[in-house]
């Protein structure tokens, strides 16, 4: 496990100080750092540390944006988010630039937000299940950052409805 961790670090540091534009690039570096690496333990540090490819590197997400936002809103949500639309009464779909609709994905189900039922992530697009129309319009609200979309301290009850 110590040597996952040394590798992590050592891949963190290339990404920050060089526009790497593929994982074959990641694992050439690292096995001139002394690293015994493969394709698939490379894939595997990249999910693990959040790395996303944006205009054709690889990026940390804190390198996109540090900063929570004051309002509620996903941090990062400006720059991983391209779009995000409703369909039907339940749900939401979020576009996002190649490979990050994992990291914004894990972070919205972070968030504990109860008007989010749960999320699916696939390379750029993500499904938002959401529990009513009304949380449709709050999360919407809140993946752009509306003011009036902050997080409710006290969620209030959810009525079951009678189908």
């Amino acid at each position: 496990m110590k040597r996952q961790h040394l590798r992590q670090a050592a891949l963190l540091k290339l990404v920050q100080r060089r526009r790497l534009s593929s994982q074959d690039e990641m694992v050439k570096l690292l096995r001139k750092s002394g690293f015994d690496v493969t394709q698939a333990s490379v894939s595997r540090d990249v999910r693990e540390l959040g790395l996303v490819r944006m205009n054709g590197h690889y990026v940390t997400t804190a390198g996109i944006a540090t900063a929570e936002s004051p309002n509620g809103a996903i941090p990062h949500g400006s720059e991983l988010i391209i779009s995000a639309e409703p369909v039907g009464a339940n749900l939401v779909v979020i576009r996002t630039p190649p490979g990050a609709a994992g990291t914004v994905a894990v972070e919205l189900d972070g968030m504990g937000e109860p008007e989010i039922a749960g999320t699916i992530a696939g390379d750029d697009t993500i499904f938002v299940a959401v529990r009513s129309r009304a949380a449709q319009g709050r999360v919407l609200a809140l993946l752009k950052g509306a003011p009036s979309a902050a997080p409710r301290t006290t969620p209030g009850p959810r009525k079951e409805s009678k189908q």
